[in-house]
Protein backbone atom coordinates (compact mmCIF):
# COMPACT_ATOMS: atom_id res chain seq x y z
CA UNK A 1 0.00 0.00 0.00
CA UNK A 2 3.00 2.34 -0.12
CA UNK A 3 2.24 5.39 -2.24
CA UNK A 4 4.71 7.46 -3.76
CA UNK A 5 6.26 10.18 -1.46
CA UNK A 6 7.38 12.46 -4.09
CA UNK A 7 4.46 14.93 -4.36
CA UNK A 8 2.28 12.37 -6.98
CA UNK A 9 1.11 9.71 -4.52
CA UNK A 10 1.13 6.90 -7.31
CA UNK A 11 1.32 3.22 -5.27
CA UNK A 12 4.60 2.11 -5.77
CA UNK A 13 4.06 -1.41 -6.01
CA UNK A 14 1.83 -0.82 -8.73
CA UNK A 15 4.39 1.17 -10.86
CA UNK A 16 6.53 -1.16 -10.29
CA UNK A 17 4.56 -4.30 -11.29
CA UNK A 18 3.88 -3.10 -14.63
CA UNK A 19 7.43 -1.94 -15.11
CA UNK A 20 8.25 -5.68 -14.23
CA UNK A 21 5.32 -6.91 -16.92
CA UNK A 22 7.20 -4.90 -19.75
CA UNK A 23 9.56 -7.06 -21.58
CA UNK A 24 12.63 -5.65 -22.72
CA UNK A 25 16.55 -6.19 -23.40
CA UNK A 26 17.37 -3.35 -21.24
CA UNK A 27 15.42 -1.46 -18.10
CA UNK A 28 16.56 1.65 -15.90
CA UNK A 29 15.84 2.37 -12.06
CA UNK A 30 15.87 6.15 -11.20
CA UNK A 31 16.32 8.18 -8.19
CA UNK A 32 15.09 11.45 -8.50
CA UNK A 33 16.51 13.72 -5.60
CA UNK A 34 16.17 16.59 -7.52
CA UNK A 35 14.41 18.26 -4.64
CA UNK A 36 13.09 21.61 -5.83
CA UNK A 37 9.88 22.11 -4.06
CA UNK A 38 10.14 25.21 -2.51
CA UNK A 39 9.98 24.43 1.36
CA UNK A 40 11.00 20.66 0.99
CA UNK A 41 14.40 19.33 2.46
CA UNK A 42 13.14 15.83 3.22
CA UNK A 43 15.49 14.21 0.85
CA UNK A 44 18.45 16.47 1.91
CA UNK A 45 18.75 14.22 5.18
CA UNK A 46 18.08 11.31 3.76
CA UNK A 47 20.95 11.11 1.29
CA UNK A 48 23.24 12.62 3.86
CA UNK A 49 22.33 11.02 7.03
CA UNK A 50 21.16 7.65 5.80
CA UNK A 51 22.56 7.44 2.34
CA UNK A 52 22.51 3.40 2.72
CA UNK A 53 19.24 3.22 3.13
CA UNK A 54 18.41 5.66 -0.12
CA UNK A 55 21.16 2.84 -1.73
CA UNK A 56 19.03 -0.12 -0.33
CA UNK A 57 15.67 0.88 -1.21
CA UNK A 58 17.35 2.06 -5.20
CA UNK A 59 18.34 -1.56 -5.09
CA UNK A 60 15.54 -3.47 -3.98
CA UNK A 61 13.37 -1.32 -6.58
CA UNK A 62 16.15 -2.29 -9.62
CA UNK A 63 15.90 -6.19 -8.64
CA UNK A 64 12.03 -6.20 -8.63
CA UNK A 65 11.36 -4.24 -11.99
CA UNK A 66 14.65 -6.39 -13.97
CA UNK A 67 16.80 -3.65 -14.11
CA UNK A 68 20.51 -3.78 -14.26
CA UNK A 69 21.36 -0.43 -14.23
CA UNK A 70 20.54 3.31 -12.63
CA UNK A 71 21.13 6.35 -11.49
CA UNK A 72 20.50 8.67 -8.84
CA UNK A 73 19.75 12.53 -10.10
CA UNK A 74 20.78 14.75 -7.17
CA UNK A 75 19.62 18.31 -6.89
CA UNK A 76 23.09 20.49 -8.11
CA UNK A 77 22.70 22.63 -5.04
CA UNK A 78 22.89 19.44 -2.58
CA UNK A 79 26.60 19.83 -2.41
CA UNK A 80 27.18 17.71 0.47
CA UNK A 81 24.67 15.07 -0.46
CA UNK A 82 26.27 14.49 -3.95
CA UNK A 83 29.95 14.31 -1.99
CA UNK A 84 28.25 12.04 0.68
CA UNK A 85 26.47 9.59 -2.00
CA UNK A 86 29.66 9.77 -4.62
CA UNK A 87 31.82 7.99 -1.22
CA UNK A 88 28.37 5.73 -1.40
CA UNK A 89 28.68 4.51 -4.83
CA UNK A 90 32.57 4.02 -4.74
CA UNK A 91 32.93 1.81 -1.19
CA UNK A 92 29.74 -0.31 -2.26
CA UNK A 93 31.34 -0.90 -5.67
CA UNK A 94 34.51 -1.92 -3.83
CA UNK A 95 32.90 -3.96 -1.21
CA UNK A 96 31.29 -5.74 -4.68
CA UNK A 97 27.51 -4.31 -3.55
CA UNK A 98 27.56 -2.52 -6.80
CA UNK A 99 28.82 -3.39 -10.23
CA UNK A 100 28.89 -7.53 -8.99
CA UNK A 101 26.87 -10.29 -9.04
CA UNK A 102 24.75 -9.52 -5.58
CA UNK A 103 25.35 -12.72 -2.52
CA UNK A 104 26.26 -15.56 -5.55
CA UNK A 105 22.94 -14.38 -7.50
CA UNK A 106 22.31 -13.30 -11.13
CA UNK A 107 21.38 -9.37 -9.72
CA UNK A 108 24.08 -6.91 -11.02
CA UNK A 109 23.58 -3.41 -10.73
CA UNK A 110 25.02 -0.07 -12.10
CA UNK A 111 24.94 3.10 -10.55
CA UNK A 112 25.82 6.84 -11.25
CA UNK A 113 25.14 9.92 -9.84
CA UNK A 114 24.10 12.88 -12.12
CA UNK A 115 24.07 16.12 -10.50
CA UNK A 116 21.32 18.59 -11.62
CA UNK A 117 21.91 22.18 -12.75
CA UNK A 118 19.08 23.70 -10.74
CA UNK A 119 16.18 23.39 -13.02
CA UNK A 120 12.60 23.18 -11.04
CA UNK A 121 10.91 21.35 -14.54
CA UNK A 122 13.61 18.68 -13.71
CA UNK A 123 12.07 17.44 -10.51
CA UNK A 124 9.47 15.85 -13.45
CA UNK A 125 10.25 12.51 -14.05
CA UNK A 126 10.23 13.17 -18.29
CA UNK A 127 12.53 16.33 -17.67
CA UNK A 128 14.82 14.58 -15.38
CA UNK A 129 14.98 12.15 -17.91
CA UNK A 130 16.10 14.47 -20.66
CA UNK A 131 18.54 16.10 -18.62
CA UNK A 132 20.28 12.72 -17.85
CA UNK A 133 20.30 12.12 -21.65
CA UNK A 134 22.14 15.35 -21.93
CA UNK A 135 19.32 17.00 -23.31
CA UNK A 136 17.47 20.20 -22.86
CA UNK A 137 15.35 20.19 -19.29
CA UNK A 138 11.73 19.67 -20.43
CA UNK A 139 8.86 17.55 -20.15
CA UNK A 140 7.90 14.97 -22.83
CA UNK A 141 4.65 13.82 -24.27
CA UNK A 142 2.42 11.22 -22.59
CA UNK A 143 2.09 8.75 -23.89
CA UNK A 144 4.36 6.61 -24.10
CA UNK A 145 5.28 6.66 -19.87
CA UNK A 146 8.71 5.82 -18.65
CA UNK A 147 8.13 2.57 -17.94
CA UNK A 148 7.23 1.60 -21.63
CA UNK A 149 9.60 3.99 -22.78
CA UNK A 150 11.83 6.17 -20.48
CA UNK A 151 15.84 6.78 -20.29
CA UNK A 152 17.12 6.17 -23.79
CA UNK A 153 13.75 5.07 -24.94
CA UNK A 154 14.10 1.98 -22.27
CA UNK A 155 11.25 1.33 -20.08
CA UNK A 156 12.17 2.95 -17.00
CA UNK A 157 10.88 3.42 -13.26
CA UNK A 158 11.48 7.04 -11.26
CA UNK A 159 10.74 7.05 -7.87
CA UNK A 160 11.58 9.61 -5.43
CA UNK A 161 14.21 9.22 -2.49
CA UNK A 162 11.30 9.37 0.20
CA UNK A 163 9.91 6.52 -1.40
CA UNK A 164 12.46 4.28 -1.87
CA UNK A 165 13.32 4.63 2.07
CA UNK A 166 10.09 3.84 2.58
CA UNK A 167 10.44 0.14 0.20
CA UNK A 168 13.48 -0.67 2.14
CA UNK A 169 11.71 0.04 5.47
CA UNK A 170 8.62 -2.26 4.32
CA UNK A 171 10.65 -5.34 3.18
CA UNK A 172 13.14 -5.11 6.57
CA UNK A 173 12.51 -8.48 8.23
CA UNK A 174 12.85 -6.47 11.59
CA UNK A 175 10.46 -3.69 10.37
CA UNK A 176 7.58 -5.59 9.70
CA UNK A 177 5.43 -2.75 11.65
CA UNK A 178 6.23 -0.11 9.26
CA UNK A 179 3.15 -1.72 6.71
CA UNK A 180 0.39 -1.83 9.90
CA UNK A 181 1.29 1.75 10.69
CA UNK A 182 -1.03 4.15 9.62
CA UNK A 183 -4.81 3.16 8.10
CA UNK A 184 -6.03 1.66 4.79
CA UNK A 185 -4.91 4.06 1.85
CA UNK A 186 -2.11 6.00 4.03
CA UNK A 187 -0.05 3.68 5.10
CA UNK A 188 3.16 4.62 6.91
CA UNK A 189 4.88 7.41 7.98
CA UNK A 190 5.71 10.60 6.15
CA UNK A 191 8.96 12.92 6.53
CA UNK A 192 7.28 16.56 6.94
CA UNK A 193 9.61 19.87 6.59
CA UNK A 194 7.94 22.41 8.61
CA UNK A 195 8.95 26.02 7.72
CA UNK A 196 7.69 29.40 7.70
CA UNK A 197 6.50 31.08 10.69
CA UNK A 198 7.14 28.27 13.19
CA UNK A 199 9.43 28.72 16.62
CA UNK A 200 10.37 25.08 15.72
CA UNK A 201 10.92 24.35 12.19
CA UNK A 202 13.02 21.36 10.89
CA UNK A 203 12.42 17.62 9.74
CA UNK A 204 9.70 15.80 11.40
CA UNK A 205 8.24 11.93 10.96
CA UNK A 206 4.52 11.38 11.38
CA UNK A 207 2.55 8.68 11.53
CA UNK A 208 -0.17 8.60 9.29
CA UNK A 209 -4.18 9.69 10.21
CA UNK A 210 -2.06 9.49 14.39
CA UNK A 211 -1.56 13.33 14.38
CA UNK A 212 -3.83 16.17 12.95
CA UNK A 213 -2.46 19.09 10.80
CA UNK A 214 -3.31 21.48 13.79
CA UNK A 215 -1.45 19.34 16.71
CA UNK A 216 1.37 19.59 13.94
CA UNK A 217 1.69 23.48 13.69
CA UNK A 218 1.06 23.39 17.35
CA UNK A 219 2.76 20.95 19.09
CA UNK A 220 6.01 19.91 16.38
CA UNK A 221 6.08 22.92 15.31
CA UNK A 222 5.67 25.02 18.36
CA UNK A 223 3.39 27.34 17.23
CA UNK A 224 3.43 30.56 15.95
CA UNK A 225 6.77 32.82 16.30
CA UNK A 226 5.79 36.59 18.24
CA UNK A 227 2.34 35.88 19.19
CA UNK A 228 1.16 36.31 15.84
CA UNK A 229 -2.07 34.94 14.61
CA UNK A 230 -1.86 32.11 12.36
CA UNK A 231 -3.79 32.98 8.91
CA UNK A 232 -3.59 29.34 6.71
CA UNK A 233 -0.73 26.38 6.19
CA UNK A 234 0.73 25.47 2.98
CA UNK A 235 0.33 21.97 3.57
CA UNK A 236 2.78 20.47 0.63
CA UNK A 237 4.82 23.07 -0.89
CA UNK A 238 3.62 25.93 -2.96
CA UNK A 239 1.97 23.76 -5.45
CA UNK A 240 -0.69 23.08 -3.32
CA UNK A 241 -4.24 24.82 -2.19
CA UNK A 242 -3.59 26.39 0.97
CA UNK A 243 -5.55 25.47 4.24
CA UNK A 244 -7.21 28.16 6.56
CA UNK A 245 -6.08 28.52 9.66
CA UNK A 246 -9.74 27.86 11.52
CA UNK A 247 -10.32 23.97 9.25
CA UNK A 248 -6.48 22.68 9.75
CA UNK A 249 -7.82 20.41 13.02
CA UNK A 250 -8.10 16.69 10.59
CA UNK A 251 -5.63 13.89 10.50
CA UNK A 252 -2.71 14.09 8.15
CA UNK A 253 -3.66 11.31 5.61
CA UNK A 254 -3.54 11.62 1.93
CA UNK A 255 -7.64 11.50 2.26
CA UNK A 256 -8.06 14.04 4.56
CA UNK A 257 -6.46 16.36 2.08
CA UNK A 258 -8.51 15.23 -1.09
CA UNK A 259 -11.45 15.76 0.82
CA UNK A 260 -10.22 19.83 1.47
CA UNK A 261 -9.25 20.06 -2.28
CA UNK A 262 -5.54 19.96 -1.75
CA UNK A 263 -2.43 17.70 -1.32
CA UNK A 264 -0.19 16.61 1.45
CA UNK A 265 2.67 17.20 -1.61
CA UNK A 266 6.09 16.73 -1.01
CA UNK A 267 5.72 17.14 2.81
CA UNK A 268 6.43 21.06 3.15
CA UNK A 269 4.05 22.04 5.10
CA UNK A 270 4.38 25.81 5.51
CA UNK A 271 2.89 28.21 8.46
CA UNK A 272 1.86 32.01 7.18
CA UNK A 273 0.80 34.18 9.92
CA UNK A 274 -1.53 36.98 9.65
CA UNK A 275 1.49 39.62 9.31
CA UNK A 276 2.33 39.06 5.55
CA UNK A 277 0.49 40.83 2.64
CA UNK A 278 -1.22 38.10 0.44
CA UNK A 279 -0.40 40.18 -2.82
CA UNK A 280 2.92 40.32 -1.96
CA UNK A 281 3.10 36.33 -1.21
CA UNK A 282 0.92 35.52 -4.76
CA UNK A 283 3.18 37.82 -7.08
CA UNK A 284 6.61 35.66 -5.39
CA UNK A 285 4.57 32.63 -5.74
CA UNK A 286 3.60 33.79 -9.59
CA UNK A 287 6.99 34.85 -10.37
CA UNK A 288 8.75 31.47 -9.44
CA UNK A 289 6.59 29.51 -11.92
CA UNK A 290 7.17 32.37 -14.63
CA UNK A 291 10.68 32.06 -14.07
CA UNK A 292 10.48 28.54 -13.62
CA UNK A 293 8.53 27.05 -16.69
CA UNK A 294 10.67 25.05 -19.05
CA UNK A 295 8.91 27.17 -22.08
CA UNK A 296 7.90 23.45 -24.01
CA UNK A 297 3.86 24.07 -23.38
CA UNK A 298 2.47 27.55 -24.72
CA UNK A 299 0.46 27.43 -22.37
CA UNK A 300 2.06 27.32 -19.24
CA UNK A 301 4.63 30.02 -20.54
CA UNK A 302 2.50 31.85 -21.77
CA UNK A 303 -0.43 31.45 -18.95
CA UNK A 304 2.23 32.01 -15.70
CA UNK A 305 3.65 35.65 -17.23
CA UNK A 306 -0.10 36.32 -17.79
CA UNK A 307 -1.50 35.59 -14.15
CA UNK A 308 2.08 37.42 -12.95
CA UNK A 309 1.05 40.48 -15.24
CA UNK A 310 -2.49 40.54 -13.64
CA UNK A 311 -1.45 40.34 -10.31
CA UNK A 312 1.43 43.29 -10.85
CA UNK A 313 -1.65 45.51 -12.40
CA UNK A 314 -3.67 45.04 -9.36
CA UNK A 315 -0.54 46.01 -6.90
CA UNK A 316 0.00 49.17 -9.10
CA UNK A 317 -3.87 49.98 -10.10
CA UNK A 318 -5.44 48.83 -6.92
CA UNK A 319 -7.85 47.60 -9.26
CA UNK A 320 -10.26 45.04 -8.80
CA UNK A 321 -9.95 41.75 -10.71
CA UNK A 322 -12.40 39.18 -12.02
CA UNK A 323 -11.48 35.69 -10.59
CA UNK A 324 -12.66 34.48 -13.12
CA UNK A 325 -10.04 36.02 -16.18
CA UNK A 326 -7.21 34.34 -13.40
CA UNK A 327 -9.32 31.17 -13.31
CA UNK A 328 -10.32 30.65 -16.77
CA UNK A 329 -5.91 30.89 -17.64
CA UNK A 330 -5.54 28.57 -14.81
CA UNK A 331 -7.34 25.89 -15.93
CA UNK A 332 -6.39 26.39 -19.34
CA UNK A 333 -2.71 26.01 -18.01
CA UNK A 334 -3.70 22.71 -15.86
CA UNK A 335 -5.29 21.18 -19.09
CA UNK A 336 -2.78 21.75 -21.55
CA UNK A 337 0.57 21.46 -19.87
CA UNK A 338 2.80 18.38 -20.27
CA UNK A 339 3.85 17.83 -16.85
CA UNK A 340 3.06 18.62 -12.79
CA UNK A 341 4.63 22.38 -12.52
CA UNK A 342 2.28 24.07 -15.21
CA UNK A 343 -0.75 21.17 -13.50
CA UNK A 344 -0.48 22.75 -10.06
CA UNK A 345 0.79 26.13 -10.82
CA UNK A 346 -1.76 28.00 -9.85
CA UNK A 347 -2.90 25.78 -6.91
CA UNK A 348 -1.59 28.18 -3.93
CA UNK A 349 -3.07 31.85 -6.36
CA UNK A 350 -6.13 30.44 -7.18
CA UNK A 351 -7.12 28.64 -3.19
CA UNK A 352 -5.78 32.17 -2.10
CA UNK A 353 -8.00 34.14 -3.94
CA UNK A 354 -11.27 31.53 -3.43
CA UNK A 355 -10.51 31.85 0.51
CA UNK A 356 -9.24 35.87 0.97
CA UNK A 357 -10.84 37.06 -2.42
CA UNK A 358 -13.04 39.62 -0.64
CA UNK A 359 -10.54 40.49 1.33
CA UNK A 360 -7.90 41.46 -1.33
CA UNK A 361 -11.24 42.97 -3.01
CA UNK A 362 -11.19 40.46 -5.99
CA UNK A 363 -14.28 39.98 -7.74
CA UNK A 364 -15.84 36.79 -9.46
CA UNK A 365 -15.88 33.18 -9.00
CA UNK A 366 -13.34 30.79 -8.86
CA UNK A 367 -13.89 27.72 -10.59
CA UNK A 368 -10.61 25.94 -11.18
Amino acid sequence: ELKGRGGAAFPTGLKWEMAADVEAEEKFMVCNADEGEPGTFKDRYLLEERPLKVLEGIMIAAYAVGADKAYIYIRGEYSKAIEVFSEIIKSASKEKILDNKLFDSDFKLELKLVRGAGAYVCGDETSLLNSIEGKRGSSRIKPPYPIEKGLFEQPTVVNNVESLCCAAEVLNPDSKEFSSLGIKGSRGTKLLCLSGDLNKPGLYEVEFAKITLAEIIYDLGGGIKGDEALRFVVPGGISTAVIKAEDIDFPYSYQAFEERGSSLGSGAVIAVSKKHDLLDLMLNVSRFYMDETCGTCFPCREGNRQINKILKGFEEKDNTIDAELISDIGNTIRLAARCGLGQSSLNFITSIIENYGEELKIGGKIYA
